[in-house]
């Protein structure tokens, strides 16, 4: 379909650089995703809350290649599920919605530790954050009526990692937490 529009648009020529171009911009953004999934995977394993096999680092390379083999496997079977529609949807929802959980963060931050040092500020703040959670709010509706159940599955699978969340901070025992994950 985006094809067609282009070809409308800017002719057979310019109908192949516009694929050419989603092409591009969509294997830069899968290998984003992919080498940062890993990477939290590897973050997790590190502070006991996954496969302690994902805590290691290639000792040539230092990629975390354990956890992109887990991350691969796990991809793998997600695409036995369904379309590629559908996965989108199940990985779009979660991705805005605890996107939208980390922006609301901030209001609860500054409520709970006014004092703290920011060394980051919020262009706009408190009107952008509100703009996006309001966008995300809307982009999340749209979602869910445009497709329910895959959008219920998505949800199910975030909500079937936190009885595994649970077994491995329980098996983790009480230790000092350090790195991104302290809040747990």
């Amino acid at each position: 379909m985006a094809q067609s529009v282009a070809a409308l648009l800017f002719g057979n020529v310019g109908s192949t650089l516009v694929i050419v171009a989603i092409l591009v911009s969509t294997f830069g953004c899968v290998n984003g995703l992919i080498l940062g999934g890993a990477r939290v995977s590897y973050a997790m394993a590190r502070e006991g809350l996954f496969f302690r096999h994902c805590a290691k680092l290639h000792p040539r390379n230092g990629t975390p290649a354990a956890a992109l083999r887990y991350q691969c496997a796990w991809s793998m079977l997600l695409a036995l599920t369904g379309s590629y529609s559908e996965l989108l949807t199940y990985t779009t929802f979660a991705s805005i919605f605890f996107g939208g959980l980390t922006v609301a963060a901030v209001y609860r931050l500054r409520l709970k530790q006014p004092d703290r040092p920011r060394p980051y500020r919020c262009w706009g703040y408190p009107i952008t954050p509100a703009i996006y959670l309001l966008i995300s709010a809307a982009f999340l509706v749209y979602v869910v009526r445009g497709d329910p159940r895959a959008t219920l599955v998505g949800l199910a699978l975030v909500l079937a990692g936190v009885p595994f969340y649970f077994v491995w901070k329980a098996r983790r025992g009480p230790r000092r937490r350090t790195g991104f994950l302290t809040c747990l």
